[in-house]
């Protein structure tokens, strides 16, 4: 996409803004639109829409059609995040820059060709930009061109984020499945998130991973840092230890782009088919989203703009899940966690998990500001990082709910 002033967007200044709209052939075209503060919050939306739809562009908010400066009062930044949020599905990738001069406010606002198009208006109309006008589309090839750069996109996602199956023979014997996770992320600041991502302090991870598991490991493998615990080597039923077969691990890998694929395995005894899937509420809940949050910090929510996610489970042998408590719970606990397994099978008869599933159906999940809307949630860093790693699996075969006593 073209610059404003031939400057990269991180050092565009308010004197980049002024030249550019002194220059005589700085009219509204293909990438660039001026609106005065009065706009309707409808029109902006339909703007945005269509430079998403199309080439991606520029929205001057407090400059009128002769490119005069003319500031805003009606508008802010959480206006226009809101608006924008609430308008368009799905989320486009943009930015906000608010400038000040002379005492009036502008605000530059930078939209991204989107990937996953079309980007359709809380109206249901899906816009395109048009010279320097924005259209609804009403062409049947050009949807059908949307609708498949849409189905491209999703299949790029697809091979970045969904791992490979292992073959049955290649795992060992108490493996009875194995629950895979990923989201692909967009956010509003790629560069600065790429440069802390390179420069974070991985030793408090590394402390916090050691007093879950001695045997973890961080490496870096190419673009990614992955986190994982357990060695490399398996014992087979005769007694032998052998190399562990390629994906056969629990880990996390996180990428540059703050996209992240992972796996983790069940396991169960032979003999009894039992799974103890404590871990994998404990995986979904906690380890995981603490080990990024570690990593992206407490201002994720600020640059995040959406997330596609999806997770897998994938069943070799049938089981029973189970959940294990030791010696650090309260007897209380391990009281009621028996009376909810024989309440769970006098209602539901035997709890055994016989296939495999996944989560969405089809594509993937979006999760953006809508979606906690939609869950009348708080969004913040926190909600974030807990709805990125949540895993519908996480009460694993049970039709009730746990609770424990909270002693």
């Amino acid at each position: 996409m073209v610059n404003i002033n031939s400057k990269p967007w991180e050092e565009l200044q308010f004197k980049d803004v002024q030249d550019y709209l002194s220059d005589p052939d700085s009219n509204e075209n293909c990438f660039f639109e001026y609106k005065i503060d009065k706009v309707e919050p409808a029109k902006l939306v339909k703007e945005i829409s269509a430079f998403a739809n199309t080439y991606g562009g520029y929205i001057f908010l407090g400059v009128d059609d002769n490119k005069n400066i003319v500031g805003c009062t009606a508008w802010n930044e959480q206006r226009i995040h809101i608006t924008i949020h609430n308008g368009i599905t799905p989320t486009p990738q943009f930015d906000v820059k608010c400038f000040s001069a002379d005492d009036k406010i502008i605000y530059v606002i930078k939209i991204e060709e989107g990937a996953m198009p079309p980007y359709i208006t809380n109206k249901g109309d899906i816009c395109e930009r048009v010279s320097s006008g924005s259209c609804v589309v009403t062409e049947s090839g050009k949807l059908n061109q949307m609708y498949h750069k849409r189905a491209d996109q999703l299949l790029h996602i697809k091979s970045q984020i969904e791992l490979p199956e292992v073959e049955a023979a290649k795992l060992p014997n108490n493996v009875f499945g194995y629950w895979d996770f990923g989201f692909s992320v967009v956010t509003s600041e790629q560069t600065n998130l790429q440069k802390n991502f390179y420069t974070i302090d991985l030793e408090p991870i590394a402390k916090y991973l050691r007093e879950i598991n001695p045997e973890f490991s961080i490496t870096r493998v190419g673009y990614s840092y992955v986190f994982g615990m357990g060695s490399a080597t398996v014992r087979t039923q005769n007694g032998k230890v052998v190399p562990t077969a390629a994906g056969v691990h629990d880990f996390m890998e996180i990428m540059l782009d703050g996209s992240v694929r992972g796996r983790l395995l069940l396991i169960a005894t032979p003999e009894t088919a039992d799974v103890d899937i404590t871990s994998l509420f404990y995986y979904s809940s906690s380890f995981l989203r603490k080990v990024y949050s570690l990593i992206f910090g407490d201002g994720y929510s600020d640059i995040f703009v959406y997330a596609q996610k999806y997770e897998k489970l994938t069943v070799l042998k049938q089981f029973v899940p189970f959940y294990k408590l030791g010696t650090e719970d309260s007897e209380s606990d391990k009281n009621r966690y028996r009376e909810y397994l024989e309440n769970h099978k006098r209602k539901y008869g035997n709890n055994l998990i016989m296939t495999s599933n996944r989560i969405p159906k089809s594509d993937y999940e979006i999760i953006d500001r809508k979606y906690f809307d939609e869950l009348n949630m708080a969004y913040n860093t926190g909600n974030l990082y807990r709805e990125l790693f949540y895993s519908a699996f996480m009460n694993l075969g049970y039709i009730d709910r746990f609770e424990s006593s909270g002693e």
